[in-house]
């Protein structure tokens, strides 16, 4: 029925939502957090930023910092999530990561700053209608005063990031340690052998695999962390976190060229030079297997026969993969609202969002891949299954409810949050019209069409941990508060990760090369995977490629999929 996510909170006091895991090793509870610390800067006196040169090569150079104010607590990103709108404040930290470093650079304007989350695609912003922090593509202006104090552009008006800051840097890197787990040995040899062989790696690959201290990571640095293992009389250089550039530099500035167009009697001028090409390009192909990064395959290989063969993932006709071809490009969903909590007509329309959000997020990555037809899913909500159906307020006329169909429910083997009391009923809707009760069934109809079925639940449950959760081919299971928090931009990647379930894959509990664990030699992205709890806090390169060598591989089964 799919697997089961036991997620633990990085911090219990505050916001439970920044990542989700479980009882990992100190090994692997650092991954996700040594990732982010090669990204703050190594040295942090005075607070003091580099100012833009436009036609030098120092344009767009941002230094990073941590940022603690006077609580102890750290200038964060909401629920570690990258997007348009998320809320920013200041929350506590058990250490460096994405989420709570930020990057300054100095305009005419003011202080801009990025966050460290999706390589510096996000600014951090004010949205004064709703006085909160933001991060957002557009990019907001702060001062930063000798006093320590972070401020708004409104100069002098309190404003949500009024507050003192201090500057953190980031002290516990050593040279060679790739694991962070406080020891240099083989393992973290192997991974720097596999990281050198990357066209690009990243600050903190850069920062502990330089052995030699030359700026570069190549084969010499491989053979000086050889002999260091084997006892020879070698030295390691000491770490030192490069400088960075998270956006291109731009062009040098030129003189504006002035031309005149004349078209049917109409003069326009510009102020700049326009080129057109015309080119006619031959039909795009779609990647496949030849296509498959050599560096990911072993990783790959190794997954589909250890764990997903091994544990029958696919082998049921009702992935995900399933359900969208046998819909024509479309899901269904069906809420299963298991909570007495309210629901208004916005969050029930930004549910539906959601999930189209992150079914899509997966989908992006089969676009274009070996034979798969859906650029897009259509994914829709078609009904709700509810205690009590006065929880949806506002209701409007073409909104389905199902308020009749509830069982009595065992919650024994249920974890409660410890707040809350998970309901003693359940909620469905009809079984007549569930893929999950009739896939199995090629010659089934349902009553009302295709487009009435449903393919999953979303089911929310109260009572339910905010750090836990369930998913599968039959849906996903999480508490209610938790989805109310994601319309937020709050644990998205959760929901992401009990998604990647539907699509038969597989969590990464055990160890390195254990019959429930990871690869041996790690994940060849350097992102590790969001199928490994608490290690990613998004899709992964190497999650993309690992689902498109799953679709190849099931792709020709005689009978499954449409042609």
């Amino acid at each position: 029925m799919g697997a089961c996510a036991v997620l633990r909170s990085l911090r219990e006091q505050n916001r439970k939502a920044f990542r989700f895991g479980r009882n990992l090793s100190m090994k692997k509870k650092q991954t996700l957090r040594r990732c982010a610390a090669a990204l703050t800067a190594a040295v942090l006196g005075a607070v003091s930023v580099p100012v833009i040169a436009v036609s030098s090569e120092s344009y767009n150079t941002w230094t990073g910092y941590m940022l603690q104010d006077s609580t102890g607590r750290y200038l964060s990103v909401l629920g570690g999530t990258e997007g348009e709108g998320v809320q920013v404040g200041f929350y506590e930290a058990d250490g460096a990561a994405p989420y709570n470093t930020w990057y300054f650079t100095e305009t005419n304007l003011g202080v801009t700053i990025k966050s460290a989350l999706s390589q510096g695609e996000y600014y951090l912003t004010e949205n004064t209608k709703k006085n909160r922090l933001e991060i957002s593509t557009n990019a907001g202006q702060f001062e930063f005063g000798e006093d320590g104090y972070l401020r708004g552009f409104r100069s002098g008006v309190q404003s949500p990031v009024y507050a003192q800051v201090t500057p953190q840097a980031v002290t516990n890197l050593h040279m060679g340690d790739w694991n962070d787990d406080g020891v240099v040995d083989g393992t973290d040899l192997v991974q720097l052998r596999q990281a050198v062989k990357q066209p690009q790696v990243s600050f903190m690959q850069q920062a502990v695999g330089d052995a030699n201290g030359d700026g570069v990571l190549d084969a010499a640095d491989v053979k000086l962390l050889q002999q260091y293992l084997l006892g020879e009389s070698v030295s390691l250089a000491p770490v030192s976190v490069p400088a960075c550039t998270i956006v291109p530099p731009a062009p040098e500035p030129t003189e504006p060229v002035v031309t005149t167009t004349t078209e049917e009697s109409t003069t326009t001028t510009t102020t700049t030079e326009t080129t057109v090409t015309t080119t006619t390009e031959a039909p795009c192909q779609d990647l496949t297997m030849a296509d498959f990064p050599s560096d990911y395959t072993y990783a790959a290989d190794w997954i589909w026969n250890n764990r997903i063969t091994a544990e029958k993932s696919t082998e049921r006709r009702n992935t995900i993969f399933d359900q969208i071809d046998a819909g024509n490009g479309t899901i269904n969903y069906m809420v299963r609202w298991q909570s007495y909590r309210t629901l208004t007509l916005e969050q029930r329309q930004q549910l539906e969002k959601l999930v189209s959000d992150s079914i899509n997020g997966w989908n992006d990555w089969l676009k274009g891949w070996d034979g798969w037809k859906y650029d897009h899913v259509d994914v829709k909500i078609v009904g709700w299954a509810v205690l009590d159906k006065s929880v949806l307020q506002d209701l409007q006329p073409d909104e389905v409810v199902y308020d009749n169909l509830i069982s009595d429910y065992d919650s024994t083997y249920d974890t409660s949050n410890g707040v809350d009391t998970i309901p003693d009923k359940l909620p469905s809707a009809p079984s007549e019209i569930s893929r999950f009760d009739h896939f199995a069934d090629s010659s089934y109809v349902y009553p009302n069409g295709l487009d009435s079925r449903f393919d999953m639940y979303l089911w929310g449950t109260q009572g339910f941990p905010n750090i836990g959760g369930c998913g599968g081919d039959w849906g996903q299971r999480l508490s209610d508060t938790a989805y109310l928090n994601m319309l937020d931009g709050t644990g998205i990647h959760v929901l992401e990760h009990e998604i990647g379930h539907g699509f038969g894959m597989t969590d990464f509990y055990g160890g390195e090369g254990e019959s429930n664990g990871f690869p041996p030699g790690g994940f060849p992205s350097g992102e590790n995977s969001l199928m490994m709890a608490g290690s990613a806090m998004k899709i992964t390169d190497f999650d993309g490629w690992m689902l498109r060598y799953m679709w190849s591989k099931i792709k020709d089964e005689d009978g499954r999929f449409s042609k």
